[in-house]
């Protein structure tokens, strides 16, 4: 799986309430909870605690890789055992 950016990541870079990890903009942070939601049993099985789900769920949105669950799961899978 390409882990590069998508087109939108450069505009969601700057002051983040968690720095060094990119945030959705206002208007994507529901999409980022749902992205949360609906991979959290998956994940939390697989022993990822819920906050970083969050936090990885965030910064997805953001570097604008997709909203695709399958694909959230195996993007954070990767950067897990990188």
């Amino acid at each position: 799986m390409e882990d590069r950016p998508g087109p939108l990541a450069n505009e969601k870079q700057g002051t983040t309430a968690d720095p060094g990890h990119p945030q959705p903009q206002a208007m994507e942070v529901e999409s980022a909870r749902l992205l949360e939601a609906d991979a959290a049993d998956r994940l939390e099985a697989d022993g990822v605690p819920r906050d970083e789900i969050r936090r990885l769920a965030d910064e997805y949105i953001a570097l604008d890789l997709g909203t695709d669950t399958d694909g959230f799961i195996a993007w954070v899978h990767e950067r897990r055992s990188a």
